[in-house]
């Protein structure tokens, strides 16, 4: 890891780079031809941006650590470094296709690597120095919105690899990760392992198995209109003449989400309940409130009732992620889980937008609800919660640690 003094000269160098990057936009919006229609906004735009810019110095000379004002100047950098990084992001980005059509592949390209790890220094200097865990589920939830959404600025209208994995998250669901690893370790949280838990069963590892295949399949390919149906019409056709976007866009659903979820917010919830004797119930039922709530913002692109629908789905799947990734100790058998849920379910459906459900959608999702939390109950009681309680110890999370 870097020493704290490198990270303040890397991010000053940031700090110049964009400064300089504003003076010369500035320039251009005057002096070429192109860009002189929009002077008039730039001549409002780019200077708040640069006296934005300029505030993150206050990161380099903290001296009261304690002081409300430096507290609230963390959250305030955070979120100013990142909103700044897209606003450039999105000029540099238009410049590149204006003056240099011949080399944006590479330059774009180059860009997007260095998207990867650009908020290193926020991550270390500002986002990390959020202590309140209700402030630090907030701004996991808001970054992870952001972050990912950002390489979507550094895409052309041409087909090609760079734009798909750009407009399905996955480069930003990788930038989210490394700048999240940063943060979640100086919270003083392990990362998450890939191994099964070694006191795991066979026998129970072999139901989860068999319950993760049996969701994915039924979810995906069963074509039921009514109760009588649920177990004998499938369709097993895949609808999209597009499958790579859609794999990628589960991938990404798959390895952010959980991330998100179940590693990040969920080690918190479990710290912040330490001491509770329901300390493994309280977080996995906010966790599935959490992760059902998040799923409201796909309303803007889908009628609200299939939103609502989403999310008490959301709520009831999400639990049933947390006890696995409880019972098992692998972060891999969720990511694995989740997006293989969502690939095969986009594919089916060659969309990833739902319509207005139908009585049987309601009737189904009652039962799938009860399923998921029967699911769940079972696997965080009985002999099953000495498999969690040690797993909680090697993570150091445990209450009796």
């Amino acid at each position: 890891m870097l020493s704290e003094k490198r990270i303040k000269r890397w991010h000053l160098g940031q700090i110049i780079v964009q400064e300089i990057l504003l003076i010369v936009a500035l320039v251009l919006f005057f002096k070429f031809n192109p860009l002189t229609k929009s002077r008039l906004g730039a001549v409002v735009v780019l200077p708040v941006l640069f006296i934005l810019v300029l505030l993150q110095l206050t990161l380099l000379c903290e001296k009261h650590p304690e002081r409300k004002l430096v507290q609230f100047n963390h959250y305030f950098q955070s979120v100013n470094i990142l909103l700044c990084f897209f606003a450039l992001l999105s000029l540099g980005a238009a410049f590149i296709k204006i003056f240099n059509n011949k080399n944006v592949i590479f330059l774009l390209i180059l860009f997007t690597l260095y998207e990867l790890i650009m908020l290193v220094p926020m991550a270390e200097l500002a986002w990390s120095k959020i202590k309140n865990p209700i402030g630090q589920i907030i701004t996991l939830l808001l970054f992870e919105i952001l972050i990912v959404s950002i390489p979507e600025i550094l895409t052309m209208y041409s087909h090609s690899l760079l734009q798909v994995l750009n407009t399905t998250g996955i480069t930003g669901s990788i930038c989210f990760i490394i700048t999240s690893i940063i943060v979640m370790k100086n919270w003083h949280y392990q990362n998450p392992g890939l191994r099964i838990s070694s006191r795991a069963k066979y026998s129970i590892l072999a139901f989860i198995f068999i319950f993760i295949v049996a969701d994915c399949l039924i979810n995906a390919f069963n074509d039921a209109n009514n109760l009588g149906q649920l177990l004998t019409r499938w369709d097993f056709h895949i609808t999209t003449k597009h499958p790579t976007q859609y794999i990628f866009q589960g991938i990404e659903a798959g390895v952010a989400e959980e991330w998100l979820m179940r590693f990040c917010i969920l080690s918190i919830l479990l710290k912040k309940f330490k001491n509770s004797k329901n300390q493994v119930l309280w977080a996995v039922l906010l966790d599935g409130l959490i992760f059902g709530s998040i799923h409201l913002t796909n309303a803007v692109v889908q009628p609200l009732s299939a939103t609502i629908l989403q999310m008490i789905n959301a709520f009831a799947a999400g639990i049933a992620f947390s006890a696995i990734y409880l019972y098992t100790g692998s972060f891999f058998v969720n990511i694995v889980y989740h997006a293989v849920y969502d690939i095969l379910a986009f594919l089916a459906a060659g969309t990833t937008v739902m319509t207005v459900p139908h009585i049987f959608d309601w009737e189904y999702l009652f039962i799938t609800t009860l399923i998921y939390l029967a699911f769940a109950f079972f696997l965080l009681s009985g002999k099953r919660k000495s498999v969690i309680e040690y797993n909680l110890q090697q993570w150091e999370l445990s209450n009796k640690s």
